[in-house]
This record gives structure tokens, C-alpha cells and sequence, in this order.
């Protein structure tokens, strides 16, 4: 029902003539998007199913975005642009499907993203959350924050919980829904415009860890990203989860970062916030493309 409400209140919000009276709230501000994983065309839904948009649904935001928006490189988004919207695509997790399909989309229109990487999970990697979700119904809530508070986000030891609790647990995912390899990275990032950052080294709730380990997950994995892809790597940080803190901000910014993004929010001044806590509108499976366009326009829901 909520869904049926949604959607023509989203559709009359997207409309040109919306657009031109709301425009004017989003003028100066900068806008990044959260992606994470994208289902190629003819695979079926797998994971976590709120993280993931069709490759057809991605191709329709990418020409939305280069119709009507000023698409710029992350390390580039607080440059100034042309009147539009200006907005930075990023992608977390470097599922394979966001890797290569999703990349290709991007390529095809010339528009460039920056995808965050945790070099401690690829080549395959099931994620913790996509083996405990099943079905439609996504995962529990009470699992979730068990997993990210009492067990820090941490892939090994979520896993061990959920087994000895018996819980279903299961790593049969189709390639897209795994994490790429490094070959599948390495050819994204030799393409124009694709840029990689750190997700930290191993992916776990560093508002959970102590100062120690928050600066070891951090360096290590910008120094790998650094050692393998040279000057395509990112001198910014996605906290896994989007989960952060005072602390941990003043933790990567003494890791000499240039800045680190959340998964929520949405248009921003960059001289309203810290570079260490700056939002992202996360784009999932609960967006429909009218839904993009009025976020565009200044004029979406809340």
C-alpha cells in the first residue's frame, strides 16, 4: 500500500514544472550517491535485496544523471560546476555485478565513480549480511544489530555466531552478488573515469573498534589500494555500514584522508559539514526513477 502511495506522489515530485519551482533548495549544494550492487540483465535477485538495483534500473539513473545533472569525480565534487545539480557517484563493496555491469554503463555514457573497496574481501567474497538474508524479506533486524554493535561488523565472527545459533547461513550466491576479483578491479579502474577508495581493510564497524585497529584497517588498505592501482586511488574513506564517530573521524583524518562519507543523508555544502562525516543519499532497490529525479530537483520526500 505504502508503495502504491509512493509512487504517484514521487512521479508528480519529478515533474519539470516541480522541478523548476525547487530547484533553487539544491543550488550550490552537491549531492553523492551510494550504490552497492547492481543484478545484470536476466540474473535474478540474490543477497541482500535493498542493496541491489537492476543493471536496467542503473542505466536509466545514469541518463537521468547525464541529462540533468553535472556529474563530477568524486575527488572533484566540491570544484565549481555548471547550473545543474552537481552529484558524484560512488558504489560500496565492489560487488562483481557493480564491477563490471555496472561499470560498463557508466563507461558507455562517459560519466565517472569512484567504488569503494575493502581489499580484505574480494575475489569472491560472500558478504556476511547477503548470507543471512533469504528471500524478500531481507534480514532480520534483530540479527543486524547483533552483527554490528555486539559483534562489530566483523565478517568472521558473525559467521561464527550465526552457526553456533543455528541460523541459515549460505554462500550459494550467483558471481554477481559476490565481491569482484582483483582482475575484475583492475580492468574497471584501466577504463576513463573510474577511481577507487577504501572501505578500510576488512569491512567492520569501526565506531565498535578502539583506536588501534580503526588506524590499521584504514592504512593498510588505502596502502594496498595505493600499491596496486598508483594515482587511481582515492585519498577518501566509505565507513562500512555507514556507521562512524567523532572518534573515528578524527582517526582518519589524523591517517592523513582527504575526506570519508556516510550512507545517509543527502544535498549538502561541503562548508557545512565536516570532510569527515559527509552524507550520501544511498541508492537502493527502494528508488524508482522518478524517485532520482526529484531528489535531483530539490523536490523529493523525506
Amino acid at each position: 500500500m505504502r508503495r502504491l502511495v509512493k509512487q504517484p506522489i514521487e512521479s508528480f515530485l519529478s515533474s519539470p514544472t516541480i522541478g523548476r519551482l525547487t530547484q533553487r533548495r539544491v543550488r550550490g549544494k552537491r549531492l553523492i550517491l551510494a550504490y552497492h550492487g547492481i543484478i545484470p540483465e536476466g540474473e535474478s535477485p540474490a543477497g541482500e535485496r535493498a542493496l541491489f538495483v537492476t543493471q536496467r534500473e542503473f542505466a536509466m539513473h545514469l541518463d537521468i544523471l547525464a541529462a540533468e545533472a553535472d556529474v563530477a569525480p568524486l575527488d572533484r565534487i566540491d570544484e565549481p560546476g555548471d547550473r545543474r545539480p552537481r552529484v558524484a557517484i560512488t558504489f560500496d563493496d565492489a560487488y562483481s555485478g557493480a564491477v563490471n555491469e555496472g561499470v560498463s554503463e557508466l563507461v558507455k555514457r562517459g560519466l565517472p565513480a569512484t567504488i569503494f573497496v575493502a581489499p580484505g574481501r574480494l575475489n569472491g567474497h560472500v558478504f556476511w549480511w547477503d548470507a543471512l538474508s533469504h528471500g524478500s524479506d531481507g534480514l532480520d533486524e534483530t540479527v543486524r544489530h547483533r552483527a554490528l554493535h555486539e559483534l562489530e561488523g566483523a565478517d568472521e565472527q558473525v559467521r561464527a555466531w550465526a552457526s553456533s545459533a543455528a541460523l541459515p547461513l549460505s554462500d550459494a550466491l550467483p558471481p554477481y552478488a559476490r565481491a569482484a576479483t582483483h582482475a575484475e578491479l583492475a580492468a574497471a579502474l584501466a577504463l576513463p573515469g573510474i577511481t577507487v577508495g577504501s572501505h578500510t581493510w576488512s569491512h567492520p564497524n569501526l565506531a565498535m573498534l578502539c583506536a588501534s585497529d580503526v588506524i590499521a584497517e584504514v592504512r593498510r588498505s588505502r596502502a594496498w589500494l595505493r600499491a596496486e592501482f598508483g594515482d587511481k586511488a582515492l585519498d577518501w574513506l566509505a565507513y562500512p555500514y555507514g556507521l562512524d564517530s567523532p572518534e573515528v573521524h578524527r582517526l582518519v583524518a589524523k591517517a592523513s584522508y582527504a575526506g570519508a562519507l556516510r550512507t545517509e543523508g543527502g544535498w549538502h555544502r561541503s562548508t557545512d559539514v565536516s570532510p569527515f562525516a559527509r552524507p550520501r543519499f544511498f541508492v537502493g532497490a527502494h528508488l524508482s526513477v522518478a524517485g532520482l529525479r526529484a531528489r535531483l530537483n530539490g523536490a523529493s520526500l523525506a
